[in-house]
């Protein structure tokens, strides 16, 4: 009890002190609030710019098919052959809207990689200038370092800029604008919007566009607004309203265009393929009338479909089924033909065969398309050096024999079913044996021609939904909330000024008084540690 009456004493006494030390704490005070008014004035004011969009599936380029095709359907997909684009992944949507290279490309439209300094003011780049720094493509894609510019117009007739990168430094005098700014970093143009008032000064960094673009990737926000919806939520936080808005517009603006365009390239790639297989088929189609026209006129053949009574239902069957298979087996060896064509090493290979029924995301054509686009990516952002390009290449050479087990598996489960189905009608041919030998050949022209007409169908039929579906084309990201800046801004914040001056006001005093009182037990605690 003794105990703690002599420590509530001791408290006592050390807050009797330190109030009498009252001074300490009204100086903390006084300069907490200095540095919380530094802070409120210092910091623009941020905004959340945000927007919603609604993701949209395009329509498979095969479209949607019935009848016998869907046959060739299941088994095209049950080999891992064929995909659709009709069904979409949000956290692959995602990654492209959060990709650098799509950023970059807003981050070159917008002009944002040039930062132009506002004067008085603490890490602020203006948006709306009344001038213009750019550079030419070449620049833009050569360049890897910051580049000062400090702009001077005197007046209409007298521009003075000068120029300072890591390794060298520049003076340039002008007497016009536009003006050319030849370093040997690159060329730079100098340019005018509306200016009005004489001198003007002003600091620019001319930055790689791909920094800015990664930069912007960290702080881009892109959320799911809810698990069953295809919703995002695109936010974004900026002291300059306007440039928060329009780069979400243009974020929203060249998803849809980088969509158009891969759906249009895709097209045209799978029309150039049907168009070399039928004309194939023709040939092949026409080779095997005048066959079968030859064939009637030798052996006086009219109309012997009538005259064969024999044929069962069963019969009848088995040659749909028969037609069918080779057909689909055909169009497999189409494919494979062209996969194995070594001018198409690296073209994307059609999806055309599938009859738009969703396919696993993971199936080898589909796999080996997302690698071909990729490897395009990085061919049009980088040089041909460069390490990502080898192992891309190496990555689809692997998909590509992926895709040779893959039509391999399918070409010979298709000879294992036609083989068993060809048994059982030489089965059935064998206890009709008064079928002539003449039928028989004219049966197996017959059947030639009608896989022909099948194949010609199903290519032509294709080029007419792949024709449809390239035309009506729809911007994949829907706007269902226009891009907007909210009320309040997001900082400074008050609250944070306020708990800073109260930390302050009370730590500060307290351990200056603290090392105050101690400072003889502290210096001999430090000369003995120092001793020893």
């Amino acid at each position: 009890m003794i105990q703690n009456d002599k420590e509530n004493i001791s408290l006592k006494q050390l807050l009797v002190d330190y109030i009498h030390q009252w001074k300490y704490f009204a100086t903390a005070f006084g300069i907490s609030i200095l540095l919380a008014a530094a802070y409120l004035l210092l910091v623009p004011k941020t905004y959340e710019i945000a927007a919603k969009v609604e993701l949209r599936p395009d329509q498979p380029l095969g479209g949607t098919n019935g009848g016998n095709l869907n046959g060739m359907s299941g088994i095209l997909k049950s080999f891992g052959l064929g995909s659709s684009s009709s069904s979409l992944t949000i956290d692959d949507e995602t990654a492209k809207f959060m990709s650098v290279s799509l950023l970059e490309k807003a981050v070159l439209q917008l002009g944002l990689q040039v930062n132009y300094a506002k004067p008085f003011a603490y890490k602020y780049n203006m948006y709306n200038v009344p001038l213009a720094l750019s550079a030419d493509s070449a620049t833009n894609r050569n360049l890897w370092e910051a580049i000062d510019f400090n702009i001077n117009i005197l007046s209409e007739s007298d521009i003075r800029v000068s120029v300072k990168s890591t390794k060298n430094e520049y003076e340039f005098s002008f007497t016009a604008l536009p003006a050319t700014i030849k370093i040997g970093e690159g060329i730079f143009m100098l340019s005018v919007k509306e200016l009005q008032h004489y001198p003007y000064k002003v600091k620019a960094t001319y930055q790689p566009a791909r920094w800015v673009a990664e930069e912007l990737s960290e702080s881009l926000s892109i959320d799911e607004y809810s698990k069953s919806s295809n919703v995002l939520e695109l936010g974004y936080r900026d002291y300059e309203k306007q440039r928060g808005i329009d780069l979400l517009n243009t974020l929203i603006v060249l998803y849809n265009q980088q969509e158009g365009e891969n759906k249009k390239r895709e097209g045209e790639s799978s029309t150039r393929f049907l168009d070399e297989r039928l004309n194939s088929v023709i040939t092949d189609l026409n080779a095997t009338e005048l066959t079968l026209e030859a064939y009637k006129l030798e052996h006086q053949i009219t109309d012997i479909e009538y005259d064969m009574q024999f044929y069962s239902a069963q019969m009848k069957e088995l040659q749909m089924k028969i037609i069918d298979l080779e057909a689909q087996a055909n169009v497999i060896e189409l494919l494979d033909a062209y996969i194995k064509d070594p001018e198409n090493r690296y073209n994307l290979v059609p999806s055309l065969l599938s009859t738009g029924q969703s396919s696993d995301k993971n199936s080898p054509i589909l796999l080996y398309n997302d690698a071909l686009l990729e490897r395009e990516s990085i061919l049009l952002t980088s040089k041909a050096d460069n390490p990502l390009l080898e192992k891309s290449e190496r990555q689809i050479e692997q998909l590509r024999q992926s895709v040779f087990r893959s039509i391999e598996n399918a070409r010979q489960s298709l000879e294992l079913t036609i083989s068993d189905l060809k048994t059982k009608e030489k089965s059935i041919l064998a206890k009709m044996g008064s079928i002539p030998s003449v039928e028989k050949g004219y049966m197996d022209i017959k059947r030639k021609q009608e896989i022909y007409q099948a194949v010609y169908l199903i290519l032509l039929q294709k080029k007419e939904e792949i024709a449809l579906n390239s035309g009506d084309w729809h911007q994949r990201a829907r706007t269902i909330e226009a891009v907007y800046a909210k009320k309040r801004p997001v900082a400074p914040r008050k609250l944070y000024a306020a708990i800073g001056m109260l930390m302050f006001t009370i730590i500060v005093p307290v351990g200056c008084l603290f090392v105050k009182n101690h400072a003889k037990e502290l210096l001999e605690a430090y000369k003995d540690s120092c001793k020893k």
